[in-house]
């Protein structure tokens, strides 16, 4: 594995990882096992996914490829943005699915503000996460 693929890896994982961080903080201090105070850490998770997401999809240019028109993309760019799409938004299906299914089971409720922005994030980035794990070269 080359060092750029390795690298763009770690932005991804940090991206998501922070994501999570920052969902847990809030669902851990709104379920009132810790103070509100410490909803103030959620700071840090956020700066983490503005350093990741701008290494990660805007210094590779993944983001403007996932979102650019398919006029604009070469025939082999195409078929790595479907197919990234495709795959990215059946796993979004079942990440959602299981995180409603969660939040029924355990009694939490609606989903709030929080967890929707972040889960329209995700839709939004998976496929240029896809693009980043699995292409040799962007």
């Amino acid at each position: 594995m080359n060092s750029s693929k390795k690298s763009r890896r770690i932005g991804v994982i940090i991206n998501y990882l922070s994501i999570i961080l920052m969902l847990a903080i809030f669902y851990v201090v709104r379920l009132g096992c810790l103070n509100k105070a410490f909803t103030a850490l959620e700071i840090i998770p956020l700066i983490a996914i503005i350093i990741s997401f701008r290494y990660a999809f805007g210094k590779t240019n993944l983001w403007k490829m996932t979102h650019a028109s398919l006029k604009k993309l070469d025939e082999r760019e195409v078929q790595v943005v479907y197919k990234a799409t495709s795959i990215s938004y059946s796993l979004f299906v079942i990440i959602t699915l299981v995180i409603i299914y969660t939040f029924i089971f355990i009694g939490m409720g609606n989903i709030d503000a929080l967890l929707a922005a972040g889960l329209l994030y995700i839709a939004h980035t998976l496929p240029a996460a896809i693009i980043a794990w699995n292409e040799k070269e962007v």
